[in-house]
């Protein structure tokens, strides 16, 4: 009988023991609230100064955040992750109006441009593409790159180097 008292005890506390390891262990998911402020932060904006869109966070692995100034037309699209609240995917679009010029600054300078506004070298930049498009009186610059974990997106205005859209994700390495 004492025995038994004695491994019952044993098997509570080895029970006990992992149980607590667990807890402290586990990470606290990230609260729609905090995804949005760290969004808004990124963005350097402030609840004031944006109308919120959608914020979605069903999958329990991801936040889904889309905002827009109020004081013009762009629009923030973010993912953030529900366990680090590392921001694993960002969309920015910026609205100008359009712009019936087929005047180009030519692909070495919106490399240039992207090159200063990702912080990534130009000969990093030269290893995706760098496409021209002419529609609807509006001639554009796509620029798709990637860098260490992330692929990158930009979209210039030809005429004037404008970023008019931008977005990165995070991919895990292989």
């Amino acid at each position: 009988m004492r025995k038994i008292k004695i491994s019952v005890l044993l098997i509570l506390s080895i029970i006990m023991l992992f149980a607590i390891s667990a807890a402290g262990y586990a990470k606290t998911p990230v609260s729609l609230q905090s995804a949005l402020e760290i969004a808004l932060r990124d963005a350097g904006l402030s609840e004031d100064q944006v109308c919120l869109g959608e914020i979605d966070g069903e999958d329990g692995k991801s936040v889904d955040i889309e905002f827009s100034r109020t004081d013009d037309r762009t629009e923030y699209e973010y993912e953030i992750s529900a366990g680090s609240g590392k921001i694993l995917e960002k969309s920015v679009e910026y609205r100008y109006k359009k712009n019936a010029s087929r005047k180009k600054i030519g692909k070495t300078k919106a490399r240039k441009i992207v090159s200063k506004a990702a912080g990534v070298s130009v000969k990093k930049i030269k290893k995706g593409t760098c496409k021209y498009k002419y529609k609807k009186n509006q001639g554009k610059y796509t620029i798709k790159f990637r860098h260490k974990n992330y692929k990158y997106k930009y979209v210039l205005m030809a005429s004037d180097g404008k970023i008019i859209e931008y977005e990165y994700e995070y991919h895990k390495s292989k």
